[in-house]
């Protein structure tokens, strides 16, 4: 009989079984989509789209109001990026790295790369800007270790091209995210602090030569740091680690031909 053979063996357990499957493979499939509405098409390094985009389809536009009243965001918009990107195939499949054709340190590319964010400053719970100058957010000190504020700033070929002239603090974390160098020529720009080292007498910087350091990307605000901004002004520290590498090893071989 129908009603003996075909749900003999069906109970409530087996169906609340079949049914969680059914809702597991759904949220993998929702989340799946949701991960997908950003970076996607995906797209070859020269700025070409890929070939495997995956087995699942993009999801249907979202648009997200923005706290703190700026604006809205809908995703996937598919726009792409202004800016060409500097790089040249190496072989001619994928898998293999790219070589930058123009300026890696300006072209931010490789190791320098920066993603475009928004050029905005990023903002605490409360709507107030999250990094600032310790000359600016008040009631902060260094509570441990050498302050360096005054030392001088030493670039890799061990020359000096100015002095640390305030400290900017992630106020809600309260720590140092930038050291602010005063240039010789007048400039001031911000060294990442995990790119620097605080020494007794000096700040060393390894990934950059004196000559860089003006090239470095500059705030468009006294006061303020964008997401923008951290981003290029980390890509350019980043970068100088492998595309000056050249310059410091040929640097050091005349210097140990001049002290031997």
């Amino acid at each position: 009989m129908v009603g003996v053979t075909f749900f003999g063996n069906v109970d409530l357990a087996l169906i609340a079984l079949y049914l969680f499957w059914a809702f597991f493979a759904g949220l993998i499939f929702y989340i799946q989509r949701e991960n997908m509405r950003e970076g996607y098409p995906l797209e070859n390094e020269d700025g070409t789209q890929a070939h495997n985009q995956g087995p699942f389809p993009l999801p249907s536009p979202k648009t997200i109001l923005l706290r703190d009243g700026r604006g809205s965001v809908t995703v996937p918009n598919g726009e792409r990026e202004a800016r060409e990107v500097a790089l040249a195939r190496t072989a001619v499949s994928e898998g293999f790295p790219h070589a930058p054709t123009g300026n890696p340190m300006l072209d931010g590319v490789g190791p320098a790369s920066w993603a475009p964010r928004r050029d905005v400053p990023e903002l605490d719970g409360h709507g107030h800007n999250k990094i600032m100058p310790m000359a600016v957010a008040g009631n902060f000190g260094v509570s441990a270790g050498r302050d360096p504020r005054g030392l001088k700033v030493q670039a890799s070929d061990l020359e000096y091209v100015g002095h640390i002239s305030d400290l900017w603090v992630d106020a809600p974390e309260q720590v140092v995210r930038y050291l602010e160098v005063t240039l010789d020529s007048g400039a001031k720009r911000l060294i990442p602090m995990p790119m620097a080292r605080i020494k007794s007498d000096r700040v060393k910087v390894e990934s950059l030569p004196s000559d860089m350091f003006g090239s470095v990307p500059a705030t468009r605000s006294s006061t303020e740091v964008t997401l923008l901004e951290e981003d290029k002004i980390s890509g350019f520290f980043a970068g100088g680690t492998m595309y000056a590498a050249d310059r410091k090893a040929s640097q050091w071989r005349a210097l140990q031909t001049i002290f031997n």
